[in-house]
């Protein structure tokens, strides 16, 4: 199922800021028209990470010797290893492919970083024999330094005093790690922390969920190739699998691929770059980089969300097609759904209670009980907007009878009801979110 976003189809280059936009700015012009955006590093100015973590890149002479192919910093290795060593990570092989994405090992930090620091100090020794020109050249012949990729690393999880940095205003409207971070049947969340060397890279994908993604560069360069919403069609083969990698594309086999519309960009370090819903991209790192990112999503971009789950549900659901006649409806629609929470992270019950979380806690704010919990309403859209939103998913999932049925069953037997029933729950949200729909749209 495609996401196209009508007003993003003229984009041909993507706006670089120097200064970071006011929230008002950021939400009207790139929140809500799903429009990516590269901001300076002033947006990160003070952030612990772009001080302790990296130092000047001795390779780096002057303004005049920057060039997209030269970071202005490498990682501090001795400082990263002495303080986060003993710290499990998981690193992927850049050089292998399994399915969609590269198979990930696990390994301490100390460990990865002992592969890592090793071939990087080895390669800063030849680069200065034939200069930094040929640096990029000399990088590709390093095989564990094109190797290695950390990922996904939960930082913030692993080191919650640590303070590397503060999410910035603009980025701070974020329902999925907030609601995450509420709940008690798992411990996660969608910030991360990215470390490679030069050449490692982000096979070709769009993000979970269809989420928002905001990466800030530590150090180094990252390359990204960007492709407008709505091309899914050009992405696949007959059977229907996706390119892995946009510099090797079997013509014959992806006979459309070169139609599929794009947007290089360089950022360098420092710099943050927003990524909105449905922009498949590959990344890839110019030198030796650390990036710090957040998957996420709020009311502008929940219609996404929204396809994102039906899309999933029906390959789920075609994918068990034989059993439509074997099993009775509730039964088929439960297995559906069990799948669904297995393979994609989420079902009826997680989308409903994300949107009742947020709902919830906005109710809390309009009554001036949240004090200085949250987001701050100067930093969301309007009230109004986000009821709207809310209400068209909950509907939404409401029109299927089954959905209605097990976030009923949800409330009576988990949803900590006080009185009656659980469709009476669900009834009532629906009210009130009509409310707020009429008294502030």
């Amino acid at each position: 199922m495609s996401f196209i976003d009508p007003n993003c189809d003229h984009i041909t280059s993507i706006p670089c800021l120097a200064t970071p936009p006011s929230y008002h700015e950021f939400l009207h012009n790139y929140l809500i028209p799903n429009v990516p955006v590269l901001i300076g590093p002033a947006l990160t100015t003070g952030w612990r990470a772009r001080c302790d973590w990296v130092r000047p890149n001795p390779d780096c002479h002057g303004e005049e010797a920057i060039s997209e192919k030269i970071p202005r910093f490498v990682p501090d290795f001795a400082f990263l290893m002495d303080r986060f060593g003993d710290a499990p990570v998981q690193v992927a092989d850049c050089r292998r492919r399994e399915f969609t994405d590269q198979p990930r090992v696990g390994m301490m930090f100390a460990d990865f970083v002992e592969k890592w620091g090793t071939s990087v100090v080895e390669s800063e020794g030849e680069m200065k024999n034939d200069q930094v020109r040929d640096i990029e050249a000399k990088w590709e012949h390093d095989s564990d330094r094109t190797r290695y990729y950390l990922k996904d690393w939960h930082f913030v999880k692993a080191f919650p005093e640590y303070g590397a940095y503060e999410t910035p205003d603009i980025f701070r409207d974020d329902w999925m790690n907030e609601f995450w971070h509420t709940r008690n049947d798992v411990r996660d969340d969608y910030r991360f922390v990215y470390m490679g060397g030069h050449g490692t890279f982000t096979p070709f994908h769009a993000d979970v969920y269809r989420s928002y993604s905001w990466s800030a560069n530590i150090c180094g360069i990252k390359r990204w190739t960007l492709f407008h919403p709505g091309q899914e069609h050009l992405f696949k083969d007959k059977l229907g699998n996706m390119v892995y990698d946009v510099r090797d594309v079997d013509p014959a086999r992806f006979s459309r691929f070169a139609e599929a519309r794009r947007i290089v960009l360089l950022q360098r370090d420092g710099e943050t770059l927003f990524v909105p819903s449905g922009w498949f991209h590959q990344v890839e790192n110019i030198g030796s980089t650390i990036s710090i990112n957040h998957n996420w999503s709020n009311a502008c971009n929940l219609p996404y969300l929204h396809t994102s789950f039906v899309a999933d549900l029906g390959e789920v659901r075609y994918a068990l097609r034989d059993l439509i006649d074997l099993l009775p409806s509730p039964e088929f629609e439960r297995e559906c759904q069990r799948l669904l929470l297995v393979n994609s992270g989420w079902d009826w019950i997680v989308l409903w209670r994300m949107c009742a979380c947020i709902m919830q806690r906005l109710r809390r704010q309009l009554e001036g009980e949240d004090g200085d919990k949250g987001t701050p309403m100067e930093l969301q859209p309007p009230v109004g907007f986000q009821a709207k939103r809310i209400l068209d998913v909950m509907m939404g999932l409401l029109a299927e009878t089954e959905a209605g049925k097990v976030v009923g069953k949800w409330y009576e037997e988990e949803g900590g009801m006080e009185v009656g029933t659980g469709e009476e729950a669900v009834e009532e949200m629906v009210r009130e979110l009509k409310g707020l729909v009429e008294e502030y749209e």
